[in-house]
């Protein structure tokens, strides 16, 4: 009862939270960086350099390699993404970890989060990964070395499974659009997460 609890709690923030997401931050630049100074985010800032695609443009890149947790390895996003993906970390993350498993996360494993391509499927469609809103999420490490990932676990019933389904429902009060593996095969591996301007919570 008490996990049940805690997941409608949960549930019902993201509820709370603009429905499917919050608006896209406005925070940038020195702001934005002396944000991630507060909240103890691991990074440094990045030049992307010219790309092919001049619509490849990210506020204030940065390359971070630990926000409350590890990462498999560092990746480049926005700062605006850098501080939400913290703040989702320490406080969904976690709790939800600690609800469903009595374990503490201590690495988020991701396949990427900046990239200069059009949205899959939709070659007229800039990816929001393209401006660095976006993180694709494919797994877990606990704090007993325990691993989860979206792959293997998110649709078998257990443990494993309800801390992945929960998390996708909880990550929708902190992100625009959450896309998981029952959103299509594309994403049959990883959670979407992105703060761009679309609203869609397909979990």
């Amino acid at each position: 009862m008490p996990r049940l609890v805690a997941f409608a709690l949960l549930v019902a923030l993201a509820a709370a939270l603009s429905g499917c997401g919050r608006p896209a931050p406005v925070l940038s630049g020195a702001r934005c960086l002396a944000q991630l100074d507060a909240e103890g985010v691991v990074y440094r800032t990045v030049e992307l350099g010219a790309q092919q695609d001049q619509r490849c443009q990210v506020d204030t890149a940065v390359k971070i390699s630990r926000a409350g947790a590890g990462l498999n390895h560092a990746v480049t996003m926005s700062c605006a993404l850098a501080s939400r993906f913290d703040e989702f970390e320490r406080a969904a993350v976690q709790e939800v970890a600690m609800a469903d498993l009595g374990r503490r996360v201590v690495r988020i494993d991701h396949l990427g989060a900046y990239s200069c391509r059009n949205s899959t499927g939709r070659r007229d469609q800039l990816s929001e990964h393209a401006r660095g809103l976006a993180i694709d999420i494919s797994g877990f490490r606990l704090s007993d070395g325990t691993s989860i990932t979206v792959e293997r676990d998110w649709a078998p019933p257990g443990p494993k499974g309800d801390f992945l389904r929960h998390l996708a429902h909880a990550a929708c009060g902190y992100f625009s659009v959450v896309l998981t593996p029952n959103s299509n095969r594309e994403h049959f591996n990883h959670l979407h997460l992105d703060i761009g301007p679309g609203r869609l919570c397909s979990v």
